[in-house]
């Protein structure tokens, strides 16, 4: 079969047609293409004038496999000869380049010759043209970026040579911890549309070292161990103040935004999302109308649902109507048998497809804007290269209640929101079901506004793709008549109930604690917010009769590790004094290294119109069981659970004890020392635990901390109560 060139390698294709010579044969001696040794008989130099049709035979005699790479990096450069990539090179360029160098760029020819130049001549400038062009094009998708909130600047961000910006750089290295090899570049972003002007930062870092196996032409194989090179965009909008980080993964975007907002612009950092939409696709459900909105730079002729994707049965199974703008697919769908009823029992709209005919005031044609949209909370209108139409698009989709903007809660949406927050930040989730906030009687629509949940997806046969690796869940979620069952084998079902609870959500962890950290300190006296871990906030001190009391704000008490860390940290701080701790959850227990433990929800006022926790109460709750933090009045063990307890010591404290036989051996320590005889040796303090010794018994961090304040050895192997 013979191949078309200019459908298997098309943007090389173009190169060949229109490049100068001088830039082709630039192109094909770039470095990337150095172990490329079949090229060779390729090459031409910049003066034969013979060479690009000599060259261009490659796409007749070489497979496609051999030419993917030239092709790929012809795609680069085609892009960046595009309207709007040929727009940011130019505006680069001037800015950065020294004033011969941005002539040279700017008097090529066209806008491939310049894009072409840049490629091969000033290869980092062309790399910021492709970063700032995706910026524009994706900065509204999570999975890309994310947009953080500092203050608008008049004097913008530091310059290059500016120590703040070193002081980044050896920020991020000790916090990666890869190594030398950072560095970081700047570049003036101008104006475009509805698009103010902007400053980037491309932050180079290295990456995990990795290796990859080469085959070459004779056969031989081989393993390359490299570093391969990271890279991180930032772009700071002074005018607005917006931060738009892109890096490889959530936590490095959180790490680098962090930084250069607190290091960089000394200003402080926040979690509050920022530029947060939610494309809701799910309103379709009840019919494919749009209505016609008025306005005063253009005139709207037809807006239609051209396309719909549903899931039908599970998931996993799409159904999928196209039709045209002229046509309305509410009157196909009702007028064909049957289609109507798979519509009604759809179990979720998965893909929405929108036309859109206007007319620009001044102008006689009409044009006509298509955009896409996703339940995956997408839209294609972010890659559309007309600003006219990308804010129109928007406009439009505001108008229908299609996009949902983040905002900042009200006093009465904080309340409602609060005992969701709580149990959310309390069990540290990453991502949470539509079952677990159905159960909870959680509006999930409220907190996805509000910004502390992001559509992710859906449970069942369909792959949730993530960028932290969690991988598909295996449910499977049946629609039949009435109803939707839950498939957990051939043959066998279970009632599923509502199609809600398959949804999945993420949820903004670093933004719910901000939340409520920022009205939890309002009522103490001394506000003084510090994360010491990320199960453990010291919140500022509460004024009391003896002095000022340390407050703190702890989650995931129920999990034995994290108690033992946060336990360990508290007493790391005992030079603080006697505290109180709130606690997100219900974990039991009045205390916790040595400070007084008390649910946070039970110092809420649930009659007021807005989170006001009780001062009085608190210092009520503190004065009460400050004695049992301070060890109680007399030896003894208090059961908290099934197999956990609390020994209290007068004078030393008290300890959550977590084990049948833990509490065993501690038990007896209690009773020998309260009834005799004490001490008691080592033998039948474990009986019963055959095999096993004190330390093993209690672990060593827990042994230690019994050993460092409440029991101690009396001769060889006899211990009792340190009291």
């Amino acid at each position: 079969m013979v191949r078309t060139p200019t459908k298997s390698c098309p943007n090389l294709s173009r190169l060949f047609a229109e490049a100068e010579p001088a830039l082709l044969a630039s192109f094909l001696e770039s470095r990337a293409f150095d172990r490329l040794n079949w090229l060779a008989k390729y090459r031409f130099g910049s003066e034969d004038t013979d060479g690009p049709s000599t060259a261009s035979e490659m796409l007749n005699r070489e497979n496609m496999e051999r030419l993917r790479p030239l092709d790929d990096e012809a795609a680069r450069v085609v892009t960046i000869a595009s309207d709007r990539g040929d727009f940011v090179l130019e505006g680069l360029a001037e800015s950065k380049l020294e004033p011969e160098r941005a002539r040279r760029l700017l008097n090529q020819r066209d806008a491939l010759a310049r894009s072409l130049w840049a490629y091969t001549n000033e290869l980092a400038l062309f790399e910021a043209a492709e970063n700032s062009l995706h910026l524009r094009l994706y900065r509204r998708y999570d999975k890309h970026y994310q947009t953080f909130m500092a203050e608008p600047s008049l004097d913008g961000a530091p310059e290059p040579d500016d120590a703040r910006l070193q002081g980044l750089l050896d920020e991020i290295k000790e916090a990666l911890d890869r190594g030398d090899g950072y560095n970081i570049e700047k570049y003036e972003l101008p104006e475009e549309g509805d698009e103010p002007a902007a400053e980037m930062f491309l932050l180079y870092h290295p990456d995990r070292p990795a290796s990859v196996r080469e085959i070459d032409e004779e056969g031989n194989r081989s393993k390359l161990y490299f570093r391969p090179p990271g890279e991180a965009m930032i772009v700071y909008t002074p005018s607005t103040g917006r931060v738009h980080v892109r890096a490889g993964n959530r936590k490095l975007r959180h790490l680098i935004a962090e930084r250069f907002i607190e290091t960089a612009l000394s200003q402080n950092y926040s979690n509050q999302p920022v530029d947060f939409q939610a494309y809701d696709i799910s309103r379709f459900r009840n019919g494919f109308e749009l209505d016609l909105p008025e306005m005063d730079d253009a005139v709207v002729l037809r807006a239609r649902v051209i396309r719909a994707d549903i899931s039908i049965g599970n998931l996993a199974n799409r159904l999928s109507l196209s039709t045209t703008i002229d046509q309305d697919i509410s009157e196909i769908i009702e007028t064909q048998p049957g289609l109507s009823r798979i519509f009604g029992r759809a179990v979720a709209i998965r893909f929405i497809e929108i036309a859109v005919r206007y007319r620009r005031p001044g102008r006689t044609e009409s044009q006509t804007l298509d955009f896409t949209l996703t339940d995956r909370n997408t839209t294609s209108l972010l890659s559309v290269d007309d600003p006219f139409e990308r804010v129109l698009g928007h406009r439009l989709l505001r108008h229908w209640g299609i996009l949902r903007e983040g905002r900042a809660p009200t006093p009465a949406e904080t309340m409602a929101a609060i005992p969701a927050l709580l149990a959310l930040w309390d069990m540290g989730f990453d991502r949470v079901s539509g079952a677990w906030l159905l159960d909870r009687n959680v509006d999930a629509t409220l907190l996805t506004e509000l910004g502390f949940l992001v559509p992710a997806g859906w449970e069942g046969d369909d792959l949730i793709d993530d960028e932290d690796e969690v991988g598909p869940a295996t449910a499977e979620v049946v629609a039949t008549p009435g109803k939707v069952d839950l498939k957990v084998s051939e043959g066998q079902a279970a009632p599923g109930g509502n199609p809600e609870r398959y949804r999945i959500y993420r949820v903004r962890d670093g933004w719910v604690a901000e939340h409520l950290r920022a009205r939890l300190v309002e009522v103490l006296d001394t506000p003084a917010a510090e994360e010491l871990s990320r199960h453990l906030w010291y919140l500022g001190t509460l004024a009391t009769d003896g002095g000022e009391a340390p407050v703190y704000l702890a989650r995931s008490l129920d999990q034995e590790k994290v108690r033992s860390a946060v336990d360990t940290q508290l007493r790391s701080r005992s030079h603080l004094g006697i505290g109180l701790v709130l606690q997100a959850g219900n974990a039991p227990g009045p205390c916790i290294g040595a400070n007084v433990l008390t649910p946070l929800a039970e110092h809420i006022d649930g009659h007021a119109t807005e989170i006001n926790l009780i001062a009085d109460k608190l210092r009520a709750v503190l004065r009460r069981d400050r004695v049992l933090a301070q060890g109680g009045q007399s030896v003894r063990l208090e059961t908290t659970g099934e197999n956990s307890g609390t020994l209290f010591v007068p004078g030393k404290g008290s300890i959550d004890i977590i084990g049948n036989h833990r509490l065993l051996v501690i038990q007896r320590l209690v009773d020998a020392h309260n009834n005799g005889p004490a001490p008691i040796k080592t033998e039948d303090l474990v009986k019963g635990i055959e095999g096993q010794s004190l330390s093993n018994i209690f672990g060593a961090p827990l042994w230690n901390k019994l050993k460092a304040g409440f029991v101690r050895s009396v001769g060889k192997g006899k211990w009792e109560i340190a009291l």
